[in-house]
C-alpha cells in the first residue's frame, strides 16, 4: 500500500492529529513489546517500506499511515508475535513512557521544502531477546541480622539470707526497729526481739503474733515455760542460725525448743542426746525424754538398755530406769548373753527396789520373759522360789500364774511346739542368715552331714550343730521357727537304691536336733513342702523305682499318713508354696523329662493340673517370690541319652495361669539348694552338665531388676545340697576349708 492516498486536505488533518497523540496510543496492543522484539520488528518493517517506497515530504513527518486495513493488521500481528514471546519470556517492568511528539508547525511558518531526500539512516542493530535468568537467593552476608536476643539468667546469692539475719541481729543488739520484749519464767531479764523474725522461726510466735490473742498487741510477753538460758539459745538460733550446746544447757535448750516449736533445734537436740548416751546419763536422759516426751530419744534408750544391759546391772543404774524401759528391754532380741532365768532375776530385782509403786507392773515386765525356752528344772526353781519368799509375786498374780502354766504346757509337747508358737516362744535372736546343709563332696563322693550358716558381714560360714546322719538329695522345710530334714540317701547312689526314711527337726533356740517320725515310704529326689501347718512328702523314687505317693506330717500326732497320690509317678521335680496351695513343676518320669505344673489344694485333697513350663527340666530348683513362682536351672536331655544343663528361667503367675521367661542363668546349675533371702533367690551348689563336675558357686538373682551376678561360694563343691533361710544365733568364729567334717562312708555307684 502507497502513502501517496493521504496527500490530501483531510488525510494531512488526520496526520497532525496522529502526530499529537503518543507512539503507545497509535499502537495499541502493541504497548506492551516497547523495549522488546516488537520494537524492533516495528522499525524494521518501516525501515523497509521507506526504502522500497519513495516518500513526500509530510509522509516522512507522520511517520507513515495506510489505510484502514495495513495499520490494524500490523498491529494485529506484532500483537500476536508479542503474546508468543511474552508467554516464553519471563515479565518484565513497564517501559519508561516516550516524549510526546512536538506539537505541528503552522503552515505559513513552516520551511521550505527541502530538496532530494537524504537517504535513510540505517536502522538500529536488533537487541537480542532477553535471557532467562533464574533467582538469586539473598546473599547471607547482605542478609539482616537480628538483634540479640536480650539475656534471661536467675541470680541466686547464698551470702544475701546471711547478710539479711546478720542486720537483723544487728538491730537486735542496739534495738533498732525491735517492737516486742520477751521475758523468761524464771527471770526478770528481757530480751528485746522483732514480731516478724519470731513469728516466721516458731509456729509459737507466729500463731501468738497472727492469730488475734492478746499477746498480739502488747510490749511487753512474759514466757512462764521457758527459761533464761533456753530463751536465750532460742533467740539467738532464729537471729544467728547457731547455738552452742552441752550437757548443761541441753535440757533447758530442749525444752525451750519443744514449748517455742522451734522445729531445728528440737531435732538436733534430739539427736544430740542420742548420741550422747552413757552408763553414767542414760537414766537422766531417758527422764528428760520421757518428760518432754521425745519418741526417738525413748526408742534409742530403749537400744541403748539391750547393748549394755550387763553393765548396767553390775553397776545398780538399771534400778533407777523407768518400767517402759525396763519392758522394751526385756522384750528385745537383740538381748545376748542372758539365759531367760537371769533375765528373770533381773526383772525380779527391779521390782524388788521399789515394791509398793512398782508391784503393779509385775506382769508388765514378766510377760516378756520366755518361760517357755525355760527348761523344766528352771521353772520348777522359779515356782519354789516364789512360796519360799513369803510375799509370793508371781502367784498373787493370776496373768503371771498363766505364764508359768503355758511354758509348763509347752515342755510337755516338743512334737507340738512348731504349732504353740507365741511371742515368749520365739529364739531371742535378730539374726537372719542363708543356711546350707548335706550334700555329697566331690573328692571321694563323701557324703556331708554339716549344717552352716553364711555370715554376710564377714564372708565366713559358720558351723552349727551337724546333722545326726550324713544324707544328700533330702527334702527341707521350715515350721514354726523350726528346720525339718526328712529322706533323701546317706550313700552316693544316682539310682536312689540307698534311699531313707528317717527325719529330724533341728531347734535353733538351743541348736539341737530332735528325731521325729520316719516316712512310710523311704524316698530321694522328691520334695518337701511346709503347708497350713503340717508337712508334704511329694513323689520321688526308692530301690522299687519312681513312686507317685503322698504323705502328710501331723504334728500333734507325730506321724505320717498318705494322701491323695500324683497322677504319675515323679522325681527329681521342685515344688514351692503360694497362699493355701501346693505346686510341683517339671521332673521325670519314665525316664522322660517333663514340663507340667500340677497344684495340689490339702483342703480338698485334690491335684489339678495347670499351664505347662516353656521348657522340660528336672532336677531344677522353685521358689516363691511375692506372687510369682519362679523355676529356675535344672537339666534334661540332649539328644538320645546324653544330658545339658537348662539355662533358661521363668515364672508362674497363679491368677493369670502363665509363665513368662526371665534371665537366664550365667552358669548351669543341677540339684541345688534354693532359698529366698531380702526378697532375693539364692541358688547354692550342686552339679554343672555342661562342666560335668560338681560347683560350689552361689548365684543371686534380683526379680526387681531381672539380673543374676555370683555372690559366693560354699566352703566345697557339693551336690544334692539343700539351703534355707532362719533365724539362728550366730555361733563364734569361722569354718575354713581345713576344718571341714567328712564322713567317710562307703559308696555305691551305679
Amino acid at each position: 500500500c502507497s502513502l501517496r492516498h493521504f496527500d490530501s486536505p483531510s488525510s494531512r488533518s488526520a496526520t497532525r492529529f496522529l502526530l499529537r497523540v503518543p507512539r503507545r496510543v497509535l499502537l495499541g496492543p502493541t504497548d506492551r513489546l516497547e523495549g522488546g522484539l516488537g520494537s524492533s520488528l516495528l522499525r524494521k518493517i518501516s525501515s523497509r517500506r521507506r526504502n522500497n517506497s519513495p516518500q513526500p515530504p509530510e509522509a516522512n513527518d507522520m511517520g507513515g499511515s495506510g489505510d484502514d486495513g495495513g495499520p490494524g493488521r500490523l498491529s494485529r500481528r506484532l500483537s500476536r508475535l508479542g503474546s508468543r514471546h511474552q508467554s516464553r519470556d519471563p515479565p518484565r517492568p513497564p517501559a519508561q513512557p516516550e516524549r510526546p511528539a512536538a506539537p505541528p508547525v503552522p503552515q505559513d511558518e513552516r520551511p521550505p521544502p527541502p530538496g532530494p531526500a537524504l537517504p535513510p539512516a540505517p536502522a538500529p542493530a536488533p537487541l537480542p531477546p532477553p535471557m532467562e535468568m533464574k533467582p538469586r537467593r539473598p546473599d547471607k552476608a547482605t542478609k539482616p541480622k537480628l538483634p540479640p536476643r536480650p539475656l534471661s539468667k536467675v541470680f541466686s546469692s547464698t551470702e544475701h539470707g546471711a547478710a539479711v539475719l546478720q542486720g537483723f541481729d544487728s538491730f537486735r543488739g542496739d534495738e533498732t526497729l525491735c517492737d516486742v520484749v520477751l521475758v523468761p519464767g524464771d527471770s526478770k531479764d528481757t530480751f528485746p526481739v522483732h514480731r516478724v523474725i519470731m513469728a516466721s522461726s516458731s509456729d509459737y510466735f507466729k500463731a501468738m503474733f497472727t492469730g488475734g490473742m492478746r499477746e498480739q498487741e502488747m510490749r511487753e510477753i512474759k514466757l512462764h515455760g521457758v527459761t533464761k538460758t533456753g530463751l536465750k539459745n532460742i533467740i539467738d538460733f532464729i537471729y544467728t542460725s547457731k547455738v552452742s550446746l552441752d550437757m548443761g544447757n541441753l535440757q533447758d535448750t530442749l525444752e525451750a525448743a519443744n514449748f517455742l516449736q522451734v522445729m531445728p533445734v528440737l531435732s538436733f537436740c534430739n539427736q544430740l542426746l542420742s548420741s550422747e548416751i552413757t552408763i553414767d546419763n542414760c537414766v537422766e536422759v531417758e527422764r528428760i525424754a520421757t518428760d518432754l516426751p521425745l519418741g526417738d530419744v525413748q526408742l534409742n534408750i530403749g537400744e541403748f538398755v539391750s547393748q549394755n544391759l550387763s553393765e548396767l546391772v553390775e553397776c545398780g543404774r538399771y534400778l533407777q530406769l523407768s518400767e517402759t524401759t525396763m519392758a522394751n528391754a526385756l522384750a528385745s532380741n537383740s538381748l545376748k548373753g542372758f539365759s531367760e532365768l537371769e533375765l528373770y532375776h533381773i526383772a525380779r530385782g527391779w521390782l524388788d527396789h521399789d515394791p509398793p509403786n512398782r508391784r503393779p507392773s509385775v506382769y508388765a515386765l514378766m510377760r516378756h520373759i520366755r518361760f517357755p525356752l525355760m527348761s523344766p528344772s528352771e521353772l520348777i526353781q522359779i515356782s519354789q522360789d516364789d512360796e519360799e519368799g513369803g510375799d509370793s509375786m508371781m502367784r498373787s498374780d493370776t496373768a503371771c500364774v498363766n505364764l508359768l502354766l503355758e511354758a509348763s504346757n509347752y515342755q510337755m509337747m516338743p512334737f507340738m511346739q512348731p504349732a504353740l508358737q507365741t511371742e515368749r516362744t520365739q529364739i531371742r535372736s535378730d539374726a537372719t542368715h542363708i543356711l546350707a546343709l548335706g550334700g555329697v563332696m566331690r573328692q571321694q563322693l563323701v557324703v556331708s552331714r554339716e549344717l552352716r550358716l553364711y555370715d554376710e558381714k564377714t564372708g565366713h560360714w559358720r558351723a552349727l550343730k551337724p546333722m545326726e546322719a550324713p544324707r544328700y538329695q533330702h527334702g527341707v522345710a521350715l515350721l514354726g521357727g523350726f528346720l525339718f530334714i526328712v529322706g533323701g540317701q546317706i550313700t552316693y547312689d544316682t539310682k536312689g537304691k540307698t534311699a531313707i526314711d528317717s527325719a529330724y527337726r533341728y531347734d535353733p533356740r538351743f541348736d539341737r536336733w530332735l528325731q521325729i517320725a520316719s516316712l512310710n515310704e523311704k524316698r530321694t529326689f522328691f520334695h518337701l513342702s511346709a503347708l497350713k501347718g503340717k508337712l508334704l512328702a511329694v513323689g520321688g523314687r526308692n530301690a522299687s523305682g519312681e513312686i507317685n505317693t503322698v504323705e502328710c506330717y501331723n504334728l500333734k500326732k507325730n506321724e505320717w499318713t498318705f494322701v491323695t497320690s500324683m497322677v504319675e509317678p515323679h522325681y527329681g521335680h521342685a515344688g514351692t508354696v503360694h497362699g493355701d496351695l501346693m505346686y510341683i513343676s517339671g521332673g521325670i518320669t519314665r525316664d522322660t523329662f517333663q514340663k507340667e505344673l500340677w497344684c495340689y489344694d490339702p483342703s480338698s485333697d485334690t491335684w489339678t493340673r495347670r499351664a505347662d513350663m516353656m521348657e522340660l527340666r528336672g532336677l531344677h530348683c522353685m521358689c516363691t517370690v511375692g506372687e510369682r513362682l519362679y523355676v529356675m536351672g535344672g537339666n534334661h536331655f540332649r539328644g538320645s541319652s546324653d544330658y545339658d544343663d537348662v539355662l533358661g528361667c521363668e515364672f508362674y503367675s497363679p491368677d493369670a495361669d502363665q509363665w513368662t521367661a526371665v534371665a537366664p542363668m550365667p552358669r548351669g546349675q543341677s540339684d541345688v539348694g534354693v532359698t529366698v533371702f531380702d526378697g532375693q533367690v539364692y541358688v547354692v551348689g550342686g552339679y554343672s552338665w555342661n562342666s560335668r563336675c560338681m560347683v560350689d558357686i552361689v548365684q543371686r538373682y534380683d526379680p526387681e531388676r531381672d539380673v543374676w551376678d555370683r555372690v559366693f561360694n560354699v566352703l566345697e563343691p557339693l551336690g544334692g545340697i539343700r539351703a534355707c533361710t532362719m533365724t539362728v544365733h550366730l555361733p563364734e568364729g569361722s569354718v575354713d576349708e581345713a576344718q571341714i567334717q567328712e564322713c567317710p562312708l562307703p559308696t555305691t555307684k551305679s
